[in-house]
């Protein structure tokens, strides 16, 4: 059997920093090791934020990143940390998740979210990868997923938070995409491929503008009401490709026509802007905006920018060395300026899978 081919340099410099800067930070000061839970902030220090309440979701896409490490320990830590949170975000009399629990852990609410529960989903199939029995806590998050099924695709919420949106769609297909590579089950596949087609029926446009906010019967709202988000845009690229790699299907959608609009959206810096028609971005598009670069960079699509240019800038401007293995999350376009105060947890789900793409090109 062929050797695999070697990682680029720039991409190996990536996998490096994660395995020796990040993931010893978030499994170390960014666990409450009194409570196997992650904390939802850094200081840039590298303390935790104690006071601060904690997204459930948070803790499902922590629990995903330390499932795809190659360290079994790190795995150990992912699945303890999903086991609680699924042992304990759940109304005992209502069955119904929690968005957030307080700092002394307790459940604040009974929101019971489509985000939260895809994420869930997502945790659950790469813990499955790794080997550990997952099986029980799919069947309980199937049954959470029911109970927000509508005619068309799912609710937002319990009850039914309105408008509604692309984006837990758009993570629920992230979600089923992954748990299908496990298990192979055609109900994992048929609710992807419903998620699929609810983007290509009313999100994306002809001009290959997606849009993000909806009426109940999936009717665009508009004006300011309206967002079109570019990072959203670039992270459809990379998980239509996932699903073809996955599953052996076309996912139809215009893929080199969404690179384009992508690239037309950058910011005179370069990077991409939170929405369109902002100053300000956020860590988390940049990070989209690599992994589609990486699936427009291959020799049959090639187009555009280069990943390890976006990665060099990326890096460069948001994860300075300074930081260790931490992030600044938000910039001023304008003036330059740091805008966020703190560093939150819930983006190295962001960069975990940015570098995982681009040690495939």
């Amino acid at each position: 059997m062929a050797e695999p081919s070697p990682l680029p340099a720039w991409a190996a410099a990536l996998a490096e920093w994660q395995e020796t800067r990040a993931l010893p930070l978030w499994t170390q000061a960014g666990i409450d090791q009194t409570s196997d839970t992650v904390w939802e902030a850094l200081d840039y220090h590298g303390a935790p934020l104690r006071e601060l309440n904690r997204r459930q979701r948070v803790q499902f896409r922590q629990a995903n990143v330390f499932a795809r490490s190659p360290d079994p320990q790190i795995q150990d830590l992912g699945w303890r940390l999903f086991r609680r949170t699924m042992a304990h975000g759940f109304d005992p009399e209502t069955g119904l998740f929690s968005a957030w629990i307080s700092p002394d852990l307790q459940r604040l609410d009974q929101t019971h979210d489509l985000y939260d529960l895809a994420f869930g989903v997502l945790a659950a199939a790469h813990l499955g990868a790794a080997g550990f029995d997952v099986a029980p806590d799919i069947a309980r998050l199937e049954e959470a997923l029911s109970r927000l099924r509508g005619a068309e695709g799912w609710r937002e919420t319990a009850a039914d938070r309105q408008p509604r949106r692309q984006n837990p769609h758009m993570h629920l297909f992230e979600a089923m995409t992954a748990l299908y590579a496990l298990t192979k089950d055609p109900a994992h596949l048929a609710m992807a491929q419903h998620c699929l087609d609810l983007i290509a029926d009313h999100a994306l446009t002809k001009d290959a503008r997606l849009l993000e906010f909806f009426a109940p019967d999936w009717t665009p709202l508009e004006g300011a009401a309206q967002a079109h988000e570019p990072g959203h845009l670039a992270e459809w690229i990379y998980l239509a490709d996932r699903f073809t790699a996955t599953t052996g299907l076309a996912s139809g959608l215009p893929l080199p026509e969404m690179w384009q609009r992508v690239q037309d959206s950058r910011l005179p810096s370069g990077f991409l802007p939170d929405r369109d028609g902002d100053t300000t971005r956020r860590l988390w598009p940049q990070t989209e905006f690599l992994k589609a670069a990486c699936v427009m960079s291959r020799p049959e699509t090639a187009v555009g920018l280069r990943p390890s240019d976006i990665a060099a800038q990326l890096w460069e401007s948001y994860i300075p060395p300074s930081l260790g293995g931490g992030w600044y999350d938000q910039f001023d376009e304008t003036t330059g300026a740091c805008l966020s105060e703190n560093m939150p947890a819930s983006t190295f789900y962001h960069i975990d899978s940015a570098i995982e793409a681009c040690c495939r090109v």
